[in-house]
């Protein structure tokens, strides 16, 4: 396994994988009704849930590995992330309003029969993710994309995370706006069960990521970003901390 975790290419291929496989189970056990493979309290949902888990448990133990100022404070950013991704999926945005759908949504806030406080609370709740998102991007997104160049498995996985998760968002608003340019797709058909089955799977493939990162993280520090100290350019297949 460590052999693999070495390899720029683990997380990428680890995504198609399971993708292949998500879609292959759906097809054989689930071909009368694809979007039974991924309803609610579903194959995919349940999965999710114990990925967020496995997580959390993740996190906890590689707690130790997280030694420096700047390690504490990347380990504290990691675990507000993972819980928000897990309320998110477990579903906050139900939770914040009783007037509407769901609070994260633009009409949300312009529709003037909404409660303010719901609107508070919703909006600083976007607020706070999102500052930290942007603050977060600024520290690491530039180093990880000189070690995803540089072939270097930690900038991969954190680049193929953030594209799984950009990705699965693409695929969840395809139904809706392809019924604005006036194509309506049958939620019981093949068409949308896919799309269903693609975002389901995406997003369950978020913690499995977040968890390949901490374990090449406990692996070898040097996996994830380009270091002044590093006397040799990483190659392909990485062998750091062998």
């Amino acid at each position: 396994m460590r052999k693999y975790l070495n390899a720029f290419w683990f997380s990428p291929v680890i995504v198609a994988v399971v993708l292949s496989l998500s879609g292959l189970i759906a097809f054989t056990f689930f071909r009368d009704c694809l979007t039974d493979f991924t309803k609610v309290w579903g194959p995919t949902d349940w999965t999710t849930y114990l990925c967020y888990l496995g997580l959390f448990a993740v996190l906890f133990v590689c707690k130790k590995d997280f030694r420096e100022k700047d390690e504490k404070r990347a380990w504290l950013i990691f675990c507000f992330f993972a819980l928000a991704a897990f309320l998110r999926e477990a579903g906050i945005q139900h939770w914040l309003t009783f007037s509407d759908s769901t609070a994260f949504k633009l009409r949300f806030f312009t529709n003037p029969d909404n409660p303010v406080s719901e609107k508070i609370i919703a909006g600083l709740c976007l607020l706070c993710v999102g500052g930290l998102f942007v603050y977060t991007m600024f520290l690491y997104l530039i180093p990880a994309f000189k070690g995803f160049f540089k072939k270097m498995p930690g900038s991969w996985t954190i680049i193929t995370l953030l594209s799984t998760g950009a990705v699965s968002k693409i695929i969840d608003r395809l139904p809706s706006n392809l019924k604005k340019a006036g194509i309506i797709l049958d939620r019981d058909g093949t068409i949308f069960g896919v799309f269903q089955i693609c975002e389901e799977t995406l997003e369950m493939m978020l913690p499995v990521l977040a968890i390949i990162a901490l374990m090449q993280f406990h692996q070898d520090k040097k996996l994830f970003f380009p270091h002044k100290s590093d006397q040799t350019e990483p190659d392909g297949d990485n062998t750091a901390g062998k």
